[in-house]
């Protein structure tokens, strides 16, 4: 049984819609016979339903959503949301934060949450759009069929968000009955292979009646035949992870009739997903390169269409320059030739005081207004040792790199007047670095481009970008803050802010998923392949290829093995989707939780003047990460194994 409140959300929107000529997307469709007749009476009401069905694809791009939620991000311990809290161990069957079965995925401040309804209410709604769509008199076949395919995918996508949290989840194949104190109407968890297949039966039944690519600006942002190749192959790359895939912490999990819940111990059946996985892999890439898909590069003639093109090429480090641009713009271009799947609708709302941007942007002393730069939502100094060194190379694989001493105080020099203040001191971990770093990240003595110039960051006490008293929180928490989410022209003054639609799904993770499902069902034999992918992804970032940078680290051979490659494709993924909501995600899939998520957070001493000050790396104990083996999946809400007792609840909980 799915929870009753959940139902009665899908009854209360419709006479809003039909009383008023809002643009907004509905909440909910009712199930009154007389109240579904007149939204399915003509297509401009109809229309408004399939918006509805899209309403709740979440708003990665907020601050109290899941970007927040991995050892990525850092805030004051004033500031925390729900998200965080996540992090830290707080998550419980009593009060499930975070959760897409409970409806709180939003966090606990309501009125700035990306959405607080439970996922099963979308789907309820998208079920009763498809039991009604063909009735809609003023419609082609072609349009009803188009529209039920795209409704059909965001069914798919939506049992496919449960999936990630739980694994095994009720499937909502049809409109759930309302009496649902009946037990024969009372739903059960499906084996995790039964979801998976579910899910990707729905996206084959839709691919052949959606448009094979939209380019209707006015369309931008429904799905289309592109999309759902590449979301198909998501879902199966997710199933051939570890956290699904033969994970022996869930051979016991099962429901009460003893049918088990995950796959069993199967080295064959495991591999085979591995090579479904890449079979899908395969296909959405070829249609990614017929529908012009590439990674994209910032235009190198100043005279570009692209705003700021001129006005940033300054100095003469063009290279080192122009990788950052190629980086950085990729996110917030917006509607770039990389992007398959961006959210429009995030592009398009209110401006809200919980976008990212605002919560990220540095202050600028002389311009920027509280309201529209927050600065307390920033990078862990963790996440700035994920980026290579200025060779390629991990810092402690580079022996070049004195890692033991990354901490210790230096004076720039002339070689980084582009990226920082010479003749001034910084920590030697942020000199010689590749340019996805400088297009990332922010630090004492960077200069950065924003507020249209370009800014020496001076961040220590009391000075102009630092903390100005020892209770301020509106500063970067670590002492760093980020660069890759903020689009270069984004002023934190009166809501001057570049909107870019977040992209859901971009080109450089599929060649990145790509790269994983060879090596996890091809091995060494696919190694050459391998290196194409991801030599092609670092050349867009001016990083030397996986050879030349290994042929001289400490242990050379690393790329050469299954194992080594593993490690390799997940850093490069861990650099390239770095603060864009994947972290998390990934090293659950990974298995990979205690190992990544259980170090120390670790912060420059924001509360000291002098750079040998400064520079002494502190932890706060209020941040302390906490991640068992319980929290590789989310807890069912205590109160649905009340109402329904043919749930069972997930290990640890």
């Amino acid at each position: 049984m799915i929870k009753r409140k959940y139902i009665r959300q899908t009854m209360m929107a419709l006479l809003a819609v039909l009383a008023s000529g809002c643009s907004d997307y509905l909440d909910v469709v009712p199930d009154n016979t007389q109240e579904i007749s007149a939204v399915f009476n003509r297509k401009e009401t109809a229309y408004k339903a399939l918006a509805s069905c899209y309403h709740y694809i979440p708003e990665f791009d907020n601050t109290y959503s899941f970007i927040g939620m991995s050892d990525e991000m850092i805030m004051s311990t004033q500031r925390v949301t729900d998200g965080k809290n996540a992090v830290l161990g707080k998550i419980s069957a009593d009060r499930p934060i975070m959760s897409y079965w409970y409806g709180d995925w939003g966090g606990s401040w309501a009125e700035h949450a990306p959405c607080e309804a439970s996922l099963f209410v979308p789907l309820r709604i998208c079920n009763t759009f498809l039991n009604n769509i063909s009735r809609v008199p003023d419609m082609t076949q072609s349009e009803i069929s188009r529209w039920a395919a795209e409704v059909k995918f965001l069914k798919a996508y939506y049992h496919f968000l449960l999936f990630t949290q739980y694994g095994a989840i009720p499937l909502i194949r049809e409109e759930t009955p309302l009496d649902v104190t009946d037990p024969k109407n009372q739903l059960v968890r499906e084996p995790v292979d039964t979801v998976v297949n579910y899910i990707v039966a729905l996206l084959d039944e839709a691919v052949d009646a959606l448009p094979q690519r939209i380019i209707n600006t006015n369309e931008i942002g429904r799905i289309d035949q592109l999309i759902c190749r590449c979301f198909k192959a998501k879902v199966l790359l997710y199933a051939a992870s570890p956290l699904f895939n033969n994970n022996p912490l869930y051979y016991t999990l099962e429901n009460r009739d003893g049918t088990k819940l995950f796959p069993q111990d199967d080295a064959e059946v495991e591999h085979q997903k591995w090579e479904r996985a890449l079979a899908a892999y395969e296909d959405a890439l070829d249609a990614c390169r017929t529908s012009g898909i590439a990674l994209y590069r910032f235009p190198e003639s100043a005279t570009s269409t692209t705003p700021d093109a001129r006005a940033f090429r300054y100095g003469t480090d063009s290279l080192r320059l122009h990788s950052m641009y190629n980086y950085q713009y990729a996110t917030v271009e917006n509607l770039n030739q990389e992007v398959i799947w961006p959210a429009t609708r995030t592009a398009n709302r209110v401006l809200g005081w919980h976008e990212i941007q605002r919560s990220i942007n540095f202050k600028l002393k002389s311009a920027s207004s509280k309201g529209d730069a927050w600065q307390w939502f920033g990078p862990t100094l963790n996440a700035t040792e994920f980026f290579y060194t200025e060779h390629g190379l991990p810092m402690d694989e580079d022996p070049t790199f004195d890692y033991a001493h990354r901490d210790s105080v230096v004076t720039i020099s002339s070689e980084y007047s582009q990226v920082a203040v010479v003749g001034q001191q910084t920590a030697y971990m942020f000199l010689g670095r590749e340019p996805r770093f400088y297009a990332s990240i922010g630090f004492d003595r960077s200069r950065v481009r924003g507020y249209g110039q370009i800014v020496a960051m001076n961040m220590r006490y009391q000075e102009d970008n630092g903390r100005q008293t020892h209770d301020d929180i509106d500063v970067p928490t670590s002492g760093v803050f980020l660069r890759k989410l903020v689009h270069p022209s984004t002023q934190g003054t009166a809501g001057n802010i570049q909107r870019y639609a977040w992209p859901i799904i971009r080109y450089n993770e599929m060649l990145l998923s790509y790269a994983e499902c060879l090596n996890e069902a091809r091995g060494v034999s696919a190694q050459q392949d391998i290196l194409n992918v991801l030599d092609t992804i670092r050349a867009r970032s001016g990083v030397p290829t996986v050879e030349e940078a290994w042929a001289n680290a400490k242990h050379p051979n690393l790329y050469r093995t299954q194992e080594g490659m593993r490690e390799i494709i997940k850093q490069e993924r861990t650099i390239e989707l770095a603060f864009e909501g994947y972290r998390n995600d990934d090293v659950r899939r990974w298995l990979d939780g205690p190992e990544k998520f259980n170090a120390h957070i670790w912060q420059w001493n924001t509360d000291a003047a002098t750079a040998n000050e400064y520079y002494q790396r502190r932890e706060d104990a209020e941040m302390l990460h906490v991640f068992t083996t319980r929290n590789y999946l989310w807890p069912i809400p205590t109160n649905e194994l009340v109402d329904n007792p043919l749930l069972v609840q997930n290990p640890g909980y």
